[in-house]
């Protein structure tokens, strides 16, 4: 059938091509293509048996660790659906992905189950797995497999995202296995990849960024992941001296680290093929000051998760402009936008759309969402920009009320609604607050009817709800949130406070 396609047929191959070569690395630990070949479809055939069909959706509520991975491509391999899941998510922001995805599955670390195990009454799973020391995984993956692969279309949905789009609230961005064809070939086309490449694997797989251009496209290529579950230097500069690695695809922080932490000072990265920071805005200041100290160069990109991620990023072979999100990717188009629909001139500020093969193919059980983000095959992305005369595209600022921290989008809507949830608040706001090695921290004001609640018991009820990353880190309480007349916050004023 023209048209079919599984991006698990990547493993068919590397397993009969390369299969002593390392897939996956995690501490000292060594994953050959053959043997992650057949624990996946060892866990593929534990999963069908188990009553996991075609299309439908299982949770991966895992960090990086081989078993990620493992799942991951296990899943897809059988025709269902991934959906990947933040392991720092409490109970209450996990079963609304859990109820929303309608989902039948989830595999979980063991020493979190009971995060699952707090809302399983609202959202029980078929198939429960657990990973570590005390988890059932290893029984999943020791029967033998059936040859798992499942034809799918290039339109079907093989990866579903939770994002908050332009809405404030999270929906399920559907990811198909067109658009993870198309990712995971960019680090070939834009920063000359192949099989002899190894990605530092340190921002977490969950995040569209990474499983694009740190795990798929090893996976595509026949290279290898090196897997750290959490940032620990001293690993970093082990991996950087004795792992050959070759890419790090990561988030400004972690660029900021290496300039800074006592134990990079030494690492050598003129001779590394690629390094692109991503997931949020990289200052000129860290770039130049790993440029001085390195003389490397850190190639910033640009990408939503309802484009898969990746729109642009400076090439390899392009002139480099460190302020810029770099050039469209391959097959991808751009344009600026003003409110009324006008498309906009170089240097004009609009809102960035882009069309392509990296476009989702909507919101699960959203369509009115999806339509207002998708027209006409355009992705209205809520972040304003311009392009310069050379095609260059650079980010100004952002429509959509949220906060950039770490990598990770923060919706106003969602933080607030919690704050507001705590009794004696009468009203809340966030901002982001300038921060060099975060991007932006989260400053909440606080309009209190109880005087006794102090900037501890707001951060205490934020982190019962929410991820650490989406808890404030300043509040300042205030007599009032400055609105206009349609109720939205005048952030100018609230700055002021």
């Amino acid at each position: 059938m023209e048209g079919c396609m599984n991006i698990y047929s990547w493993l068919h191959i590397h397993n009969r091509v390369r299969p002593h070569k390392i897939a996956l690395k995690y501490h000292e630990r060594g994953v050959t293509y053959s043997e992650l070949f057949h624990l996946t479809d060892s866990l593929g055939s534990a999963l069908h048996d188990a009553g996991i069909k075609r299309d439908d959706r299982v949770v991966i509520m895992l960090p990086n660790i081989p078993e990620f991975v493992i799942s991951y491509m296990s899943i897809i391999g059988i025709g269902a659906i991934v959906i990947p899941v933040n392991p720092s998510y409490t109970s209450h922001e996990l079963m609304h992905i859990l109820s929303d995805s309608d989902s039948r599955g989830i595999i979980i670390e063991h020493n979190k189950k009971e995060i699952y195990e707090a809302i399983h009454n609202e959202c029980p799973q078929k198939v429960v797995i657990t990973v570590g020391p005390d988890g059932d995984f290893p029984q999943w993956v020791s029967g033998t497999g059936r040859g798992i692969r499942e034809e799918r279309e290039q339109d079907d949905v093989a990866v579903m995202i939770y994002s908050s789009g332009l809405t404030g609230y999270s929906m399920g961005a559907m990811i198909t296995q067109g658009n993870l064809m198309h990712q995971s070939d960019l680090l070939r086309l834009c920063m000359d990849g192949d099989d002899t490449d190894t990605t530092l694997t340190l921002i977490p797989c969950f995040h569209s960024f990474s499983a694009s251009g740190n795990m798929l496209s090893m996976l595509r290529y026949g290279g290898t992941i090196y897997l750290m579950r959490k940032l620990d230097f001293k690993e970093v500069r082990h991996a950087l001296l004795h792992e050959d690695i070759t890419t790090i695809s990561a988030v400004p922080t972690l660029f900021y680290g290496l300039i800074h932490h006592p134990d990079m000072s030494d690492i050598e990265y003129s001779g590394m093929k690629t390094l692109v920071s991503g997931g949020s805005a990289l200052s000129v200041e860290i770039s130049n000051a790993f440029k001085e100290r390195f003389h490397a160069d850190i190639r910033q990109g640009y990408g939503i998760t309802e484009a898969s991620p990746v729109c642009s990023v400076n090439r390899k072979h392009a002139p480099m402009k460190p302020s810029s999100i770099g050039l469209p990717v391959p097959r991808v188009e751009v344009k600026v936008m003003d409110d009324s629909g006008r498309s906009l001139s170089p240097h004009e500020t609009g809102e960035l759309l882009f069309k392509g093969p990296n476009i989702m193919k909507g919101y699960y059980n959203h369509a009115q969402e999806t339509n207002e983000i998708i027209r006409d095959g355009w992705l209205h992305t809520g972040d304003l920009g311009h392009i310069d005369e050379d095609g260059y595209l650079y980010i100004t600022g952002y429509k959509k009320d949220m906060v950039i921290t770490s990598g990770f989008n923060v919706y106003s809507r969602e933080v607030v609604g919690v704050l507001n949830s705590l009794p004696g608040i009468r009203d809340t706001a966030i901002i982001g607050q300038p921060d060099l090695m975060r991007g932006a921290a989260i400053k909440a004001f606080v309009v209190r009817d109880d005087p006794s609640i102090t900037e501890d018991d707001i951060k205490k009820h934020a982190r019962r709800r929410l991820a650490s990353y989406k808890t404030p880190r300043h509040v300042s309480f205030v007599p009032e949130i400055p609105r206009d007349k349609k109720g939205n916050v005048i952030s100018d004023l609230l700055s002021s406070f």
